[in-house]
């Protein structure tokens, strides 16, 4: 298989209403940009209204151009090692707004677009759709394929541009 862009998606359990606060400090987030740190690609909270859990924050990081090495730097510093680190006190005042949550290491398939890609092309907006499906064992990338082949095109039609279309590669 080719190498794969790699991202982090992560559910955050936030506190009373501190979506917002708590989506400012992940954008602030000191290793953001860094050569070989994980890239906050977007911050989204879940509205109530949306048929999911709520509070919460969805972030979705950018593992970078380093693919898996990368990503086992950033685990190894996001490992007990952050306590040493220069940012520990960002994580501390995360802390007020988060009570945990979950994240699960996803890989890009054909006809994803890119972090830079979105931001070429300046892609923004105000609400996102986003879903997680289950399907059968051994069969999500062929479902893929078909979701690029056959809804994108459907998406665009009515003025919707995905954002990202990943394999789960690690749960929970």
């Amino acid at each position: 298989m080719a190498e794969r862009d790699l991202y982090l998606h992560e559910v955050i359990d936030i506190v009373g209403q501190g979506q917002y606060e708590y989506m400012a400090h992940a954008a602030r987030e000191p290793t953001n940009a860094m050569p070989d740190m994980l890239t906050l690609q977007g911050t989204f909270f879940v509205c109530a209204v949306g048929g999911g859990r709520w509070p919460q924050v969805v972030n979705l990081w950018d593992v970078g151009e380093a693919g898996w090495d990368g990503w086992a730097a950033n685990v190894d510093r996001l490992n007990l090692k952050r306590r040493a680190a220069f940012y520990g006190d960002w994580w501390d005042e995360a802390a007020q707004w988060r009570t945990g949550g979950l994240d699960r290491l996803c890989g890009g398939v054909a006809g994803s677009p890119t972090t830079a890609s979105l931001a070429a092309a300046g892609v923004r907006g105000t609400l996102f759709v986003h879903q997680l499906l289950t399907v059968r064992p051994g069969a999500a990338l062929d479902y893929l394929d078909a979701v690029v082949a056959e809804q994108v095109p459907v998406w665009r039609d009515h003025g919707h541009e995905p954002t990202g279309i990943y394999e789960v590669l690690s749960n929970q």
